[in-house]
């Protein structure tokens, strides 16, 4: 198996997404507890590695096709279809990555003696559960940015906050909706092309997605100059907004705009906390 495969199998381009609150929260902090930073990535990346295999497995289970196999952001059961991994395997290799970040995460409780946090790590397993394992499987609902924002938003926001020792008021919660809402829109769009041809998600995708990506911008008002600062990426937001169109298939290849939106408002967001 090639490394691009595998990069492509495991969805490795899409992890910044998980990532980015516990940078912003580490820039909070203003960078003093590099340890409890990387014990913290550590945990969302084989989490979302977890949930990436979990997905794999169970789109192969229910017959979904691999949509977007040419690009770094494919849509389905890359491995198991294009590079025709043992399901079995992938399934074993979800278990282990999942353990491997529940341990983590009960170290992590260990060292900083934070044990309420153990509510949001169990919260958070239980929505990721839920986007992918059977009978719920939000994701085939049409409910899985509900799963996302959640996890990716004001739960791992909150719980990196927590481990910080920094306080929890309505700024963190704020900025917990930011990354959450970016994060619903990536997916959003990422897997437009597995939506009902004929659905609400798919006619009315632009408004649906607008309502996702613009008020993530917005909601940063609620201090003046961050919002400033993240002016360029709300811009370029609004021009992707305006220019995406098409069918499903067009619009999932668009999963690097949002990416790097992602990325740049990330980064204007830290540059903020830093200075």
């Amino acid at each position: 198996m090639k490394i691009i495969d595998l990069i492509r199998g495991l969805k490795i381009p899409l992890y910044f997404t998980s990532v980015s609150p516990v940078i912003i929260a580490f820039s909070f902090d203003h960078y003093k507890k590099l340890y409890l930073f990387i014990v913290m990535i550590l945990i969302v990346l084989f989490m979302q590695a977890a949930l990436n295999l979990s997905m794999d497995y169970y789109d192969y289970k229910n017959g979904k096709k691999l949509y977007n196999d040419d690009t770094l952001f494919p849509v389905g059961p890359y491995l198991i279809i294009k590079n025709h991994v043992n399901p079995k395997i992938i399934r074993y290799f979800f278990i282990i990555t999942m353990l491997i970040a529940v341990s983590l995460g009960i170290y992590l409780l260990v060292i900083t003696e934070k044990y309420y946090l153990i509510i949001i790590g169990i919260i958070a397993v239980i929505v990721s559960l839920l986007y992918v394992l059977p009978p719920v499987m939000l994701d085939n609902r049409g409910l899985g940015e509900i799963s996302t924002f959640l996890s990716f938003g004001p739960l791992v926001y909150t719980g990196a906050v927590i481990v910080f020792n920094l306080n929890v008021d309505v700024f963190v919660l704020i900025t917990g909706i930011f990354t959450g809402l970016l994060a619903s829109a990536i997916r959003f769009l990422h897997h437009s092309i597995e939506d009902k041809p004929n659905g609400t998600r798919v006619t009315h995708f632009k408004e649906i997605y607008s309502l996702m990506l613009i008020p993530a911008f917005v909601i940063t008002v609620y201090k003046l100059y961050l919002f400033v600062f993240l002016i360029p990426a709300f811009i370029i937001a609004i021009i992707h907004i305006i220019y995406i169109h098409g069918d499903p298939f067009k619009i999932t290849r668009k999963t690097n705009e949002i990416v790097f939106i992602d990325i740049i408002s990330t980064l204007l967001f830290v540059i903020y906390l830093t200075f």
